[in-house]
C-alpha cells in the first residue's frame, strides 16, 4: 500500500514521464472532469458551474517564449470565487511530496471579476484551479489568452465503457440494525434515518455529519452562509455555531462532549504586484490544524498544528487515540497528550478519509487504486492493510467505492459507490453495505437513494455516521 517516494527534475523532455506520473498519483481516468491536473478541463471560455467549496481544474498549453499570459474569470460579479495558476514544475513538486504551491493567485481587476497576468519562460502544461468559497453552487466563464496559448487539444478517441458481462451485481439488502445521519451533498441537506430506511427526517443542512457516541447530538460544518463548526440535536433542535473559521471539516467526538476536526488557515507567502491600487498575483500556502472544542466551557485547544498539520481526523475511542491525514506526509497517528509526537503510520498520500472502529480494533479509509477508488481495512494502528473493494480487469467501467464508516458494532462497514447506473445511463451514487472483511457486499438504503440525488464532489468528505 505504501508509495514507493522518488526525486522528480522538471524538464522538457519529462514532460511526458510528468503527465503519467500525475494520472498515477491523483488516480483519476483519462475523462475531464476537473478534479485533478489528470483530467482537468480545457477552458474554452463556456459556462460552468462551480459547488460550493469545491476546486475545478483547468489546463493549457503554453510555448515559454515570456509572452503575457492573461488568465480572466467572469462570474457576473459574484465575489468568493477565484484561481490560483500552477506550473509543470509545482506538478512535479507536488507528485515528489514536496507539497502543492501556486506560483500566483487571481485578483479583482477592471473589466474582469478576477484576473491573473503573467510570463512564462518555458514551454509545458500550465492549470488554473477555480475555488468556489461561497455556500452556493456559482456560474462562471474562464479564458486564458495571449501569443503562446494553445487550449484546443485533440484527444485520441477512446473505447466505450463496457461493464463486464460476467460481473455479479450486488444484491439489494438490510443494515443490521440502529440510525444514520448522512448528507445528501457537500453543504446540502443533512438527513437521520432508521438503518432499516425508515423515519427519514431532515434536519439541517451543511457536510461532514457526525453522532455523538449516545447519538444525541449531531456536529457538522458548513462553509456559509456563516461558515464553521456547528452541533444540533438528532431531532433538529437548538442548532448552534460553536467555532467560526472559514474552512472547517470532519468533526469527531472524543466523547459526548468535546468534538476534535480540521480547520485550515491561508498565510500569505510573498506579496502581489500593486499598480495605482490594483494587485496582481502573489502567493499564498494552505496550513491544516486540528482543534478540539469542549461543550461544558465552549473551550478551544491545539491537537496538531503545522509544520506537521492535519486533517480528517478520526477519533479511537478505546485506545484514546486519533488517526489522521497530512497532506505531505500520509496517514498518522497522534493522542490528545499534551507532548504527543506524531506517528507516521503510511506514507502513501492517496489514502484520505481515516475512520476508527466504535470497537478501537480496526480502521478503514479509502485509497486511490487508479484509476477508481477503493475502500480499505486495517489494523487501528494502519498494520495489515486489505483491499475490500477492487477494480474489475474485465470491465471498461470501473466505478468508486468512497467514504466509508462503520457499524455501532465495527463488524459492518458503510461506503458510498457509484457502480449502479440509471435508466438513462448515468452513474448514480448510493450506498452499499458489507461486512469488514469485504463479504456480504450489498446495495442498502435503496429506498432512500431511490428519491435522493447524492452527490459526492472528491474532497474528502465524510457522508454518513452510523450510531445503535
Amino acid at each position: 500500500m505504501k508509495s514507493h517516494k522518488h526525486s522528480v527534475r522538471m524538464g522538457l523532455a519529462a514532460l511526458g514521464i510528468l503527465f503519467l506520473s500525475v494520472l498515477v498519483f491523483t488516480g483519476t481516468s483519462f475523462a475531464e472532469s476537473g478534479t485533478g491536473p489528470a483530467d482537468a478541463y480545457i477552458p474554452t471560455g463556456a459556462t460552468m458551474t462551480a459547488q460550493p467549496g469545491t476546486q475545478t481544474w483547468y489546463k493549457f498549453h503554453e510555448s515559454g517564449n515570456a509572452h503575457l499570459v492573461k488568465i480572466a474569470l467572469d462570474a457576473n460579479g459574484q465575489t468568493g470565487v477565484f484561481f490560483r495558476v500552477y506550473t509543470p514544475e509545482s506538478i512535479a513538486q507536488w507528485i515528489a511530496q514536496n507539497g502543492l504551491h501556486p506560483i500566483g493567485v487571481s485578483s479583482a481587476s477592471p473589466g474582469h471579476d478576477q484576473v491573473w497576468l503573467g510570463r512564462f519562460q518555458f514551454e509545458g502544461t500550465y492549470y488554473a484551479v477555480v475555488e468556489n468559497s461561497n455556500a452556493f453552487p456559482v456560474d462562471y466563464r474562464l479564458t486564458v489568452s495571449g501569443e503562446g496559448v494553445t487550449t484546443v487539444v485533440v484527444n485520441a478517441p477512446t473505447p466505450t465503457p463496457l461493464p463486464n458481462p460476467y460481473a455479479t451485481e450486488a444484491p439489494v439488502g438490510a443494515l443490521s440494525g440502529g440510525k444514520l445521519v448522512f448528507q445528501e451533498s457537500s453543504g446540502g441537506n443533512i438527513y437521520t434515518v432508521n438503518a432499516d430506511g425508515t423515519n427519514l427526517q431532515r434536519v439541517t443542512f451543511g457536510m461532514d455529519p457526525a453522532f455523538s457516541p449516545d447519538g444525541a447530538q449531531i456536529a457538522f460544518t458548513r462553509q456559509g452562509p456563516i461558515a464553521g463548526l456547528y452541533i444540533i440535536n438528532a431531532d433538529g433542535t437548538n442548532e448552534r455555531l460553536v467555532f467560526g473559521a472559514n474552512q472547517v471539516r470532519s468533526p469527531t467526538w472524543v466523547d459526548n462532549t468535546r468534538v476534535v476536526f480540521a480547520t485550515l488557515k491561508v498565510e500569505k507567502t510573498s506579496p502581489g504586484i500593486c499598480f495605482r491600487g490594483r494587485c496582481f498575483g502573489g502567493g499564498d500556502v494552505n496550513k491544516w490544524s486540528l482543534k478540539e472544542y469542549n461543550l461544558q466551557d465552549s473551550s478551544v485547544s491545539d491537537v496538531i498544528t503545522p509544520p506537521t498539520g492535519g486533517t480528517a481526523p478520526s477519533y479511537n475511542r478505546v485506545l484514546d487515540n486519533i488517526a489522521f491525514m497530512n497532506p505531505e506526509k500520509g496517514l498518522m497517528l497522534t493522542t490528545l497528550e499534551d507532548d504527543a509526537q506524531p506517528q507516521l503510520l503510511n506514507d502513501d498520500l492517496s489514502i484520505n478519509t481515516p475512520v476508527m472502529s466504535p470497537d478501537g480494533a480496526r480502521m478503514t479509509y479509502m485509497v486511490s487504486q487508479p484509476p477508481a477508488w477503493q475502500v480499505v481495512v486495517a489494523v487501528w494502528d494502519g498494520t495489515q492493510p486489505t483491499l475490500l473493494t477492487k477494480n474489475d480487469p474485465l470491465s471498461f467501467e470501473h466505478p468508486d467505492s468512497v467514504a466509508p464508516t462503520f457499524s455501532p458494532d465495527g463488524q459492518e462497514i458503510l461506503f458510498l459507490s457509484n457502480r449502479n447506473r440509471t435508466a438513462g445511463g448515468s452513474s448514480k451514487w448510493e450506498f452499499f453495505a458489507m461486512n469488514n472483511d469485504g463479504t456480504n457486499l450489498r446495495q442498502v438504503l435503496k429506498n432512500i437513494t431511490d428519491g435522493l440525488n447524492l452527490k459526492y464532489n472528491y474532497s474528502a468528505e465524510r457522508v454518513a455516521s452510523w450510531v445503535e
